[in-house]
């Protein structure tokens, strides 16, 4: 049996998610309207409704309640004109040409010029007006608190002067999709997400892929890639990261815990948390209206996936009363645990391999995980709120199932 539900014609917005924040003026349709702007980005939900482009200034609010009326005069929305304001699309197609011809020799000859790779990196960054210590700073500031797949000691690395002059490949094309993640919107009309330093990232991910060389360098490149894929509604992009840092999780056998001593063994078994939550975020319906069900969907058998089955804690309770000393981001993860408990459910019971039984002990976990986060949460909290939507939209993808299929 198929149930398709309406299925909208239009293109939908990009998923919002963290990277992009909040805005800090309304778009500029809805200040000519004097309309009420909730300030979303990448699109406004009004500027989406209409099917309209969305323009915003250049400066995000750390402010994270909700939109109001526009009053601000228009101050701070105005979109960029001069080629002077920072901005990772002025990359040339020649620089990116030599970006992805760096990371193509050192893997032919196994040599890494560091003094010729810094310089190529300066070429990157010259026109787009940025510094590796702003990029540092700016990645620090918007993604690295509730992202935090680099260590301290390469945040500082990052933001020393001396990196300019002396920078490896790997970490080269790292501090680009730094860039990448945590850039603001430029407003320049004529720029679209798909870049050409997205692409030379892209591509040099791909090349460093074929390195037998165990290197957690290449572990966060991929991340950073899939997460601004997911930002920006790339969605079988960012599965096709995502799915190489699985790859490469398990073939160079990257920590799964962290009890083991030194920075880049918790920094590994960080990383691996990320992969499990990026690994959910890329599987969850977005549009939760339009869903398909069907008996001929065929998946494997065989999950493909095993970094949850590996410890990440010695306890596998939810989020009770001890959890409170637990980081945003390990519960974050905890989540993505319950939820992708959830979507495997959905993909056996696709193929009638779920026993029945096991829908209301899956319901429950994830209605209890929804109370602990709501409970544990301040009005404000962000990371909490995606937690929550991440937990609600599965939850709802079941109960539209079980009502399909019993009902």
């Amino acid at each position: 049996m198929q149930v398709t539900a309406y299925t909208s014609t239009y293109t939908d917005s990009p998923p919002q998610f963290p990277v992009f924040g909040r805005a800090a003026g309304v778009c500029h349709n809805c200040r000519r309207s004097k309309a009420r702007c909730d300030k979303s980005l990448p699109a406004c939900s009004r500027c989406v409704s209409k099917q309209m482009r969305c323009v915003y200034g250049r400066q995000l609010s750390t402010n994270a309640s909700a939109g109001g009326v526009c009053t601000d005069g228009g101050e701070g929305v105005i979109p960029p004109t001069n080629h002077q304001t920072a901005c990772i699309f002025e990359v040339s197609l020649e620089t990116c040409y030599k970006i992805v011809g760096m990371i193509s020799v050192a893997l032919l000859s196994s040599i890494d010029d560091a003094e010729q790779d810094a310089s190529i990196l300066r070429m990157a960054l010259k026109p787009t007006g940025l510094t590796a210590a702003s990029i540092a700073q700016a990645y620090k500031k918007r993604v690295h608190d509730w992202f935090p797949i680099l260590s301290e000691d390469q945040l500082i690395s990052f933001a020393t002067p001396s990196i300019l002059g002396t920078c490896h490949g790997r970490d080269g094309i790292l501090l680009l999709c730094m860039a990448l993640v945590s850039q603001q919107p430029c407003g320049h009309p004529g720029h679209g997400i798909c870049c050409n330093l997205y692409k030379a990232a892209k591509q040099s991910f791909l090349l460093l892929q074929t390195s037998s060389r165990n290197c957690i360098q290449t572990l966060q490149i991929g991340l950073l890639l899939s997460l601004f894929e997911y930002g920006h509604g790339l969605d079988q992009e960012s599965k096709l990261s995502i799915a190489a840092c699985t790859t490469m999780c398990e073939s160079h056998k990257f920590l799964s815990d962290g009890s083991e001593d030194g920075e880049e063994l918790i920094v590994a078994a960080v990383c691996r948390r990320a992969v499990v939550i990026m690994d959910c975020l890329t599987e969850l319906p977005k549009y939760p209206i339009d869903i398909q069900i069907s008996t001929d969907i065929k998946t494997s058998t065989n999950n493909g996936f095993n970094l949850l089955n590996e410890p990440a804690w010695p306890d596998e309770h939810i989020l009770g009363e001890s959890d409170r000393s637990l980081s945003n981001f390990e519960i974050l993860f905890r989540v993505a645990s319950i939820v992708r408990e959830a979507i495997q459910y959905l993909k056996n019971d696709a193929t009638i391999q779920s026993p029945a039984s096991s829908y209301t002990t899956i319901e429950s976990r994830l209605r209890n995980v929804c109370f602990a986060l709501i409970q544990a949460a301040g009005p404000n909290s962000v990371v909490f709120c995606d937690s929550i939507a991440l937990a609600l939209r599965y939850d709802f993808a079941i109960s539209l199932l079980g009502q399909v299929k019993w009902n």
